[in-house]
C-alpha cells in the first residue's frame, strides 16, 4: 500500500509538474506573440496615411483581436494557478497520509515540492481533484 502510494504520487506530481511547464512556455510564447504583434501594429499605423475613419475601424478591429487574446491569456494563468493549487493539495493529502500511517514525511528520502505560480498567491480551497469525503 505504502510502495504504491509513493508511486501514484510520484506520477500524478510528474503529470502537473509537465502540465506546469506546458502552460508557462504557452503563456510566454503568448504574451511574446502580443508584444510583437502590438510593435508591429504601431509601425504599420505610424507609417500608413490612413483617414481617421478608416483607422477607428482598424483600430477597433484590432482591440477586439487583442480582447480576445487577452482572454485566452488569463484563461491559461487561472488554468496553470488550478493545476499548481491542484498539485499542492496532492502534496498535504500525501503527507497527511503518511502522518496517519505513522510514517515520517523525512523517511520518504526527498522533499516534495509545491509548485507555485509567478505573481500569485495560492489559496487554501479544493481546487477540484482533492476534496475531503462526505
Amino acid at each position: 500500500l505504502y510502495n504504491k502510494s509513493i508511486k501514484a504520487i510520484n506520477e500524478v506530481q510528474q503529470k502537473s509538474s509537465l502540465k506546469n511547464l506546458l502552460l508557462e512556455k504557452k503563456l510566454s510564447t503568448l504574451a511574446d506573440s502580443l508584444e510583437k504583434k502590438e510593435a508591429q501594429l504601431n509601425e504599420v499605423l505610424s507609417a500608413s496615411n490612413l483617414d481617421p475613419a478608416s483607422l477607428s475601424v482598424v483600430t477597433r478591429k484590432l482591440e477586439e483581436v487583442l480582447d480576445a487574446k487577452n482572454t485566452s491569456i488569463r484563461d491559461l494563468q487561472y488554468e496553470l494557478a488550478r493545476v499548481c493549487k491542484a498539485h499542492n493539495d496532492i502534496l498535504r493529502t500525501y503527507e497527511a497520509k503518511l502522518r496517519q500511517f505513522g510514517i515520517p514525511v523525512v523517511e520518504i528520502g526527498f522533499k516534495p515540492l509545491e509548485s507555485a505560480v509567478a505573481g500569485q498567491q495560492l489559496g487554501r480551497g479544493v481546487a477540484g481533484l482533492v476534496t475531503s469525503p462526505p
